[in-house]
């Protein structure tokens, strides 16, 4: 008795076992969760299956239901998706767990292919992984629309920056659609720029190319790229057709003021949305000594101030004669013992971008230079005037002899600091400027400024023979050398057919590309394109070869632009 009565104990003990764990396998089903813990997920969601099928024919429900392999974000935000032709009120999202619940309102058109394009809106919900350039078809008629369009787009500043951009197609009567509303189809660029959209209505279209900062679909920024086709594009059922895009930073008819920040005590950043020609400002602070320096990109000024004790102020600023702006600021202002007693924000030398000894024998390695080029260093505030009586001097650290110097302040930024002496390869050189010797924009004078650095080996240098021959006579070029980081090393203007030689001296050993900008205008310089007035951005060619040029060697480049491509 005593066996059996263990026996029925054991018994009842795991039938309650099992009836826990189905209750709990039914409470699992009925809602889901994801799963915790485990290696990180870097792979987006994938399709399981669909109900309907993905391009299914003759459909004419009003839900359509996809599982996926895995768990994906609850709320998916409706405004990255597109559904073409766009439907008479916008469907709604519902997800369960894996499960995304589309419901469509009615009606559906008879005999029409809707696309359904998430772009980047469904996400696993565990590292955010994107489901790239999903689209759902289907068709209430018994064919599925099936032209197709498929080409490159090219960053024309810079050529390796093409993943993710936006690729937008418009009917042929929609002028410039990007401006006002979303594509009618549309896909993403994968990191060679390469797309594709399917399943396309036959008849003509505008395509565009667009960098969407604000994830919009609409060009609406002016620091987004946006590019177009020439031609329209024609489809008929089942053609396929090619074509590629170039994106630039249009040009607009008025800049617009951007923002006006401080960068310091005694300076003010102000930026514009697009380059600027002119700027007239006018301040409280403003006083005759004040100077404006324009950045190289000629969509910023930096102005500088004189009373470095101003709490606040308030700017009105007009650029290229437009509409005025204001604005108001909050200084970054010093207090009176900045100087005097805690030595803060003394004139110095700005960090230079410069190259350092990679052998590191030495923990203070000094920044290492070229001995073919001239020095220009910059100091951290204008300087106004100066002590022509002080002894600025070359300090070379292996003879310890020091050499007085002439030098010289540039005249547009003036802060611009130019030592003028011929420099030997392979020598360490100090440059000594003695206290007092120049006086910034604040009115104080200088404590002693050292700026040492070291001059390349003559062995790392080498020299470039180009030999040109363009069969263009009618074209103007700008012809450019660049570096590995797309920096030009030189520059040079190019017209005509006729052969041309061209020799570079003492050119850094390492990698270089050429570049030609077909010069339309003849300005001497690259002009973008403006989508507004549909022109397109003057063409820059980037030849597809890499030279490397060793140190005491002359690398021969013969130059045929003919033979080139534009990405």
């Amino acid at each position: 008795m005593l066996q059996f009565s263990s026996y029925l104990t054991l018994s009842k003990r795991l039938t309650q076992a099992c009836a826990i764990a189905i209750f709990l396998f039914i409470s699992s089903c009925a809602n889901e969760a994801p799963p915790t813990g485990g290696k990180k997920d870097i792979k987006p969601p994938k399709i399981k299956y669909s109900s309907p099928a993905n391009k299914s024919l003759n459909f004419h429900g009003s839900q359509i239901k996809i599982r996926f392999d895995e768990y994906i974000v609850q709320s998916l935000d409706p405004s990255e998706i597109i559904v073409s032709p766009p439907l008479s009120k916008n469907a709604k999202y519902l997800v369960n767990g894996k499960n995304l619940i589309i419901k469509l309102p009615p009606p559906l058109k008879d005999s029409t292919t809707y696309t359904i394009n998430f772009g980047d809106a469904i996400k696993d919900n565990n590292e955010n992984n994107v489901l790239k350039n999903f689209t759902f078809v289907f068709a209430t008629g018994n064919a599925l629309d099936s032209a197709s369009i498929s080409g490159h787009v090219v960053n024309i500043k810079e050529p390796t920056k093409t993943e993710d951009l936006i690729v937008a197609l418009y009917p042929a009567d929609s002028m410039a659609g990007i401006l006002h509303s979303k594509p009618y189809y549309f896909a993403q660029t994968d990191k060679t720029g390469a797309f594709k959209i399917e399943n396309i209505h036959a008849g003509a279209y505008r395509l565009y190319g667009l960098k969407d900062e604000n994830l919009n679909y609409i060009y609406d920024q002016a620091s987004e790229l946006v590019g177009f086709s020439d031609t329209l594009i024609t489809l008929s059922d089942s053609s396929k057709a090619n074509a590629d895009v170039i994106v630039f930073e249009s040009r607009t008819a008025r800049p617009k003021f951007a923002d006006a920040v401080p960068t310091g005590p005694g300076s003010i950043m102000i930026s514009y949305n697009a380059p600027i020609k002119t700027l007239k400002l006018d301040a409280d602070i403003l006083k005759s000594g004040d100077l404006m320096e324009v950045k190289a990109s000629k969509d910023s000024i930096i102005y500088w101030f004189s009373d470095v004790y101003a709490l606040k102020t308030k700017l009105i600023l007009s650029a290229n004669d437009s509409i005025t702006d204001t604005a108001r600021v909050e200084l970054k202002y010093l207090t009176k013992d900045t100087i005097g007693e805690k030595k803060l924000y003394a004139l110095k030398f700005e960090q230079q971008d410069i190259k350092r000894d990679s052998t590191r024998q030495n923990a203070n390695s000094r920044p290492m230079r070229s001995p073919f080029k001239p020095i220009i260093l910059n100091l951290s505030r204008p300087v106004v005037s100066l002590d022509s009586n002080k002894r600025v001097y070359i300090l070379n650290d292996s003879t310890k002899k020091a050499d007085t110097i002439r030098y010289a302040i540039g005249a547009e930024t003036k802060r611009d600091f130019h030592p003028e002496f011929p420099q030997t390869p392979g020598m360490p050189y100090s440059l000594v400027i003695p206290d007092s010797t120049l006086r910034d924009q604040w009115g104080w004078w200088n404590k002693k400024l050292v700026y040492s650095w070291q001059t390349d080996n003559v062995d790392n240098f080498g020299n470039i023979l180009l030999t040109m021959h363009f069969d263009h006579p009618e074209k103007y070029y700008i012809f450019k050398i660049l570096d590995d980081q797309q920096n030009p090393v030189a520059a040079f203007y190019y017209v005509g057919n006729q052969e041309r030689k061209v020799t570079l001296k003492n050119i850094a050993a390492g990698n270089y590309h050429l570049q030609a900008i077909e010069d339309a205008n003849k300005n001497g310089e690259w002009d973008t394109g403006d989508i507004i007035k549909m022109l397109q951005p003057e063409k820059i060619i980037n030849f597809k070869d890499v030279y490397t040029l060793k140190g005491n060697w002359d690398l021969e480049i013969e130059v045929k632009i003919q033979d080139q491509v534009t990405r």
